[in-house]
């Protein structure tokens, strides 16, 4: 089909042809090459040939970029392709990419396109029909900065402490499925700190949230980890380290609902409760949580300290 129609509109066809109808472009080209009919010129078929390229190149490169500029129906179209390669044999993307595909378009499944969201007031206009993340650089003058500034430096303890930006995480997707479990879960939130010192796992939360960052064989149960103090979360293995005096820490926004003590291998907060703590010494020091989005990744503190 898709030969048929570029031998009737040439290169014009080319427009708007994503990864999936390309590749098919061309095993319909090979297809017809092998069998004595070839329909179009070297100089075609090394264009069709140049855009698969391109595409491989800007998706293995960032595929969240590549995946969130895609619409929903092109997402799936896309996946369902690289699910039948794979089943026929033919690995063309690595796991690592595979996965991000997957995880977008399931968490896409979980909001519903129909619903208004309000996003909060601090926040740049962002709209889910368009790009839906924004990573925003706080000024220095702004009160949100110094705000975020106070609360990250009490947090974590140090005398003397240099902040080198503060980014605000602008996740419309993310923010939406938040906004849902507040209508269902108790409303206790909690400014909350995750570090990983992964730069993966990173970028993997702020595009998708916590969704791999479950901890098996955790102090309080089998779940996503938050420190009620970033002094606690500076140290190996959960502060991302960018250069040898660089570090960065998410602040979270966490709907802990109704907690209650947790304890080793625990796959589920008791009955009628949400997340677990952790006592020590009488105080509070982690909360955790078996709902990845009950968690939303609101800032990265990027700071030094002596």
């Amino acid at each position: 089909m898709h030969a048929s129609n570029l031998k009737i509109s040439g290169i014009n066809y080319l427009n708007g042809l994503q990864l999936d109808d390309l590749y098919q472009l061309q095993n319909e080209l090979d297809m017809l090459w092998k069998q004595g009919q070839s329909t179009v010129s070297n100089n075609l078929y090394d264009k069709i040939t140049d855009s698969i390229n391109y595409d491989l190149i800007q998706l293995k490169t960032d595929p969240y970029k590549f995946a969130v500029r895609k619409s929903d129906i092109e997402l799936k179209k896309l996946v369902d392709f690289f699910t039948q390669a794979h089943s026929q044999g033919r690995n063309l993307i690595e796991n690592s990419v595979w996965d991000i595909l997957n995880q977008e378009l399931s968490m896409r499944g979980k909001i519903n396109v129909n619903l208004v969201v309000s996003y909060p007031s601090n926040w740049i206009g962002i709209s889910l029909n368009e790009l839906p993340i924004q990573f925003i650089s706080l000024s220095r003058l702004s009160q949100e900065f110094q705000d975020i500034l106070k609360f990250f430096s009490q947090s974590l303890g140090k005398s003397s402490i240099v902040i080198h930006s503060i980014i605000r995480i602008q996740n419309l997707r993310l923010w939406s499925i938040f906004e849902e479990l507040k209508k269902q879960l108790p409303n206790n939130i909690q400014r909350l700190i995750h570090g990983t010192a992964s730069p993966i796992t990173q970028k993997l939360i702020m595009y998708h949230g916590f969704y791999h960052s479950f901890c098996p064989g955790g102090l309080i149960g089998d779940g996503v980890y938050f420190a009620v103090n970033a002094s606690y979360s500076d140290n190996h293995p959960y502060v991302l380290k960018k250069t040898n005096h660089r570090r960065e820490l998410f602040i979270c926004q966490v709907l802990l609902g109704n907690s209650s003590q947790g304890h080793t291998g625990l796959k589920s907060p008791a009955s009628g409760c949400h997340s677990v703590f952790n006592h020590n010494n009488a105080q509070n020091n982690m909360f955790c949580i078996f709902n990845s989005y009950q968690a939303y990744p609101e800032y990265i503190v990027e700071y030094d300290y002596e």
